[in-house]
Order: structure tokens, then C-alpha cells, then sequence
């Protein structure tokens, strides 16, 4: 009683504005989209995890997301104390933004004679250094520079404390990969704890219903949804996966538990949250709202919707599952054939430009219209297009449409070769 009492009163209190160690005069890298004309706010008009909707579950249900919350609440604190303690001693009044980068992955130079390399070793080190105390990783981190400084930020876009920790952007996922990695060429206690709390992280951050959010500990707004986009379910899951297959020698034996029923219930998320129209199943969104598990929205662009791309993503997964059920099968043919009934053909797509190009496709949109499967876009006032051609603000910088769907599909021709539909 007292702990969602606790978690009340801070819902009351609106947590992502409070302790929040303070922003200001480093410059953000990525373009000011607030300057702009059609600037509208991301989904943040929306608490998706309020405590009105909270109380509308079933008991048991009311338990089990008011125990998450209030463990999130509580984790965020501790994080937040840990800077504040830590700008202290460094006589710092605010935190330093880290160092930018667009992106970081394991990329396919990374060989193993690669990972032997003191450059290599150098990276894993920054990497462990900037692992934020919650076990998780930020994004837009340049880790090549030097390892995390006192009173740094985790995060690489501003000095705001946001998106610490995340998965978007491939985050976390693969700093525990880029690390497991090394430790095979560079025996170290650093990597095999940061590696072991970095696991921890991702199964403290699954949802009750199976999910996962995009930042955890929660952050509110669309952060909070369920997150499919950057294909976010899908690198959780397969790091799960390999987890539980041993391939992750640091983590204990009760990790490897942990992970093997985080991922099946991963899996049952996954196929629940799978769009029936008229009753038939589809695809999926980019985001779902994590108690009705419906389709939502994000940023102002990012429409509720289908999502071809992440959509295709999800289908890969599981069609790469040794032993589907009889459910994933019949998910993932019934998302084959929405495929096959919504390809753009007589297009290319090539540097964020459509061009009609007579023999040119297939391509598959970002963004479905749910019931209409007509594609769909938006410029940063969030008012629904039809055209590409009426894209301005959000015309470069996201990708609208893509062709990989169609080398899902043919994995899909090969694949169900060897698992027929139930008749």
C-alpha cells in the first residue's frame, strides 16, 4: 500500500520534471527543429501511464504496474543523486554534454583481429566508462574521443538529462554486444561487469505485459509506449536470445534464466500486439500503446499507423525462431500477405527522394494508414499526407520509404517451404 501510494503522489507530481541535475548553454548538434514554423510538440500531450488509465485495470494488473513504476521512480532518483553527488565534487553547476556522434554499432570491420586491437580495447574502455549507473547506455555518444569525464553527461546531444538510458538507436543492445566482443580478445573484470549490469538493465526494463519501452527509467510521453520502432522489440529480444543460448560467457546461470523467459514473454508481447483489421491480422506500429497494446503515435510525424519497415523487422525475427508455434507461424503469414497486398511499385527511392521511374519497385512505405493501407507521411505539424510531394520540414533525414521488405519476403518463400500453414 505504501509503495503505490508512494508511486501516486509522484504521478501527481509529474516525475520527469523533478531532481532533474540542470540543462543549458551546450549547443546541440542536431538541427533546432523547434525554430521552425510547423514545429508541433512530440507525443507529449498524452501520459500513457497515468494514474486515471492505472486505475482502470484489474487488481492484479494494478499491482504489477504501480510495482514497475515505483521501481522506475526509484531508479531514476538514484541515478540523479549519483550526478548531483558528482557535480558536487567536481564544483560543476551543470552537467557537459558528452561527445557527438550520429550513431554507434558493431560495424561488419569489427573482426575479431579487430576487437585484438588497442584501438579497439581503448573504445571498450570509454564505452564501459559512460555505462550510466541504472546499467544502460545513452545514444549519440562518440566513444572514440576518451572515456566519460566527471560531471559528463551519458547522453552526446545536449546536456539535458534525457534518454539515459535507451534503446533507440540501436543503444544499449549494442554497447553489451561490442563489449562482449572485446572481452573475448581483452580478458576484463570492467567489461565482464558492465556487461553483466548492462543484461540486468534490459530485463529491469521489461514491462509487465512483456513489453519494452523506448528509455527506461521512464521518461514519459511516447517514450513510454511500446516500441517497435528502430527495431527496438527485435534487438531486446535477439540479445535475450543469445543470453539465454550462452553466447554471453559473464552473466550467470540465473541471467541465463532470466533472459530465456524474458524472451518468451517478449515473444507473447510481440504476437499480441499484432493489428487486426476487420478481424484479420497485419502488421504492427511503431509504437503501442503499453496497456491496450493498440497503435499510437510519437513524434509529431511518426503517425499511428502500420510501419513497413519495422514491420519487416519483426517478421525476420520470427521467421529466425528454431522452433516457431503454431501462433508464430500463423503471424507470420498473415504479415507475408499484408506485405504482398501493399507494395509502391513504378518508384525509386534513393537520398530521401521519390521519383516514379516506369518498371521501378517494389517499395514498401514507412507509414500505413490503418484500414485503408494507403501510405501515409506527415511534415512536423502532424497533419496526415498522401503525397510526398507536399513533404517539407521532414522531407530529408527519415526514411519514407524502403525496399527491404522484399528480402523478407523471399526469406518468407524459403522459410515457409519448411513450415506450412495450418490448415
Amino acid at each position: 500500500m505504501m509503495l503505490r501510494s508512494s508511486v501516486i503522489a509522484l504521478l501527481l507530481a509529474g516525475v520527469a520534471g523533478a531532481q532533474r541535475p540542470s540543462g543549458g548553454g551546450t549547443p546541440n548538434p542536431m538541427d533546432s527543429i523547434r525554430r521552425l514554423p510547423n514545429y508541433r510538440p512530440a507525443h507529449d500531450t498524452v501520459t500513457l501511464l497515468s494514474l486515471q488509465r492505472l486505475e482502470k485495470l484489474p487488481p492484479a494488473q494494478q499491482r504489477d504496474w504501480f510495482a514497475y513504476i515505483g521501481r522506475s521512480t526509484a531508479e531514476y532518483a538514484h541515478d540523479t543523486a549519483v550526478m548531483h553527488r558528482e557535480l558536487r565534487q567536481a564544483h560543476m553547476r551543470e552537467m557537459v554534454r558528452a561527445p557527438y556522434t550520429h550513431d554507434f554499432s558493431v560495424k561488419p570491420y569489427m573482426t575479431p583481429a579487430w576487437f585484438a586491437t588497442d584501438t579497439a580495447r581503448r573504445i571498450a574502455d570509454a564505452i564501459a566508462s559512460y555505462q550510466a549507473p541504472n546499467g544502460g547506455w545513452s545514444k549519440h555518444v562518440d566513444f572514440t574521443l576518451h572515456p566519460r569525464q566527471p560531471g559528463e553527461s551519458y547522453y552526446g546531444e545536449s546536456n539535458e538529462w534525457q534518454w539515459i538510458s535507451t534503446f533507440d538507436n540501436d543503444q544499449t543492445t549494442e554497447e553489451i554486444h561490442f563489449l562482449n566482443l572485446a572481452s573475448r580478445a581483452h580478458a576484463d573484470s570492467r567489461y565482464e561487469r558492465a556487461i553483466a549490469r548492462g543484461i540486468d538493465y534490459v530485463l529491469d526494463t521489461q514491462y509487465p505485459n512483456g513489453c519494452f519501452p523506448q528509455v527506461y527509467p521512464l521518461e514519459g510521453s511516447y517514450h513510454d509506449a511500446v516500441t517497435f520502432n528502430d527495431n527496438v522489440a527485435v534487438n531486446v529480444l535477439t540479445l535475450l536470445d543469445s543470453v539465454a543460448a550462452g553466447s554471453y560467457p559473464a552473466v550467470t546461470n540465473h541471467a541465463r534464466q532470466r533472459a530465456a523467459a524474458a524472451s518468451a514473454r517478449g515473444l507473447a508481447c510481440i504476437l499480441d500486439a499484432q493489428v487486426r483489421v476487420n478481424g484479420e491480422l497485419t502488421a504492427w506500429g511503431q509504437q503501442h500503446d503499453p496497456l491496450t497494446l493498440a497503435p499510437t503515435s510519437a513524434r509529431s510525424y511518426e503517425l499511428t499507423s502500420l510501419a513497413g519497415l519495422e514491420s519487416s523487422e519483426i517478421l525476420d525475427y520470427l521467421m529466425s525462431l528454431p522452433t516457431p508455434s503454431p501462433r508464430v507461424v500463423a503471424a507470420v503469414y498473415a504479415g507475408a500477405n499484408w506485405f504482398k497486398r501493399v507494395p509502391v511499385n513504378g518508384y525509386t527511392y534513393e537520398h530521401y527522394v521519390l521519383t516514379p521511374k516506369a518498371g521501378a519497385g517494389p517499395l514498401w512505405g514507412r507509414l500505413y494508414e490503418i484500414g485503408t493501407n494507403r501510405v501515409i507521411m506527415a511534415n512536423r505539424d502532424g497533419k496526415t499526407l498522401y503525397d510526398w510531394n507536399q513533404l517539407t520540414d521532414r522531407r530529408s533525414g527519415y526514411g519514407w520509404y524502403s525496399a527491404a521488405p522484399a528480402a523478407m519476403l523471399a526469406r518468407f518463400d524459403a522459410w515457409s517451404q519448411t513450415h506450412p500453414q495450418a490448415p
